[in-house]
């Protein structure tokens, strides 16, 4: 017997690619950072970026923001990544490791620039994006034993579905 997909490990996967595209949204087109600009004499002016900007806007290396210009292109690179490995991967427990990375440096990510510059703030897209990443963390935890104890199951029932070593 094949290494059939269950109800309960289907429904999960399809909710952590939902929270994976969210989170991408998030990030890339609403305001990851806010920053305070100030300018000799005018007062101090609050201005938001997303992810896109931080990754393709201009590359002034005087301006503290644009320092961050690596965590810009992250954030819109660790929901592809979860995205694509949730979508993809319905039989090998893989999946749920790799979204339970994601959600770890997606967390550390969003809040590493922050600590480091006293200039940024986090926005509304970092801060739904850190609560989403939580989610995903606690739901792929979820899905590892789910997967796992369905392996159980079908071992019981006398099909061994893990020959190969996968978990």
């Amino acid at each position: 017997m094949s290494n059939v997909e269950t109800n309960r490990a289907r429904t999960l996967r399809r909710i952590l690619v939902c929270l994976f595209v969210v989170c991408g949204y998030m990030l890339s087109t609403t305001f990851a950072y806010a920053y305070i600009q100030t300018s000799e004499g005018a007062e101090p002016e609050l201005i938001s970026m997303t992810a896109l900007n931080l990754a393709f806007g201009s590359m002034n290396a005087d301006h503290p923001v644009y320092r961050n210009t690596f965590f810009g292109v992250l954030y819109m690179v660790i929901p592809l990544i979860g995205f694509f490995f949730m979508f993809f991967d319905k039989k090998s427990n893989l999946k749920n490791l790799v979204g339970i990375c994601c959600g770890v440096i997606g967390c550390l990510a969003i809040a590493l620039p922050i600590g480091f510059n006293d200039e940024l703030a986090p926005g509304v897209g970092a801060l739904t994006s850190v609560l989403v990443y939580v989610f995903i963390t606690m739901l792929s935890a979820i899905s590892v034993f789910v997967k796992l104890e369905d392996n159980a199951k079908m071992r019981k029932e006398g099909s061994v579905p893990l020959l190969d070593g996968k978990l």
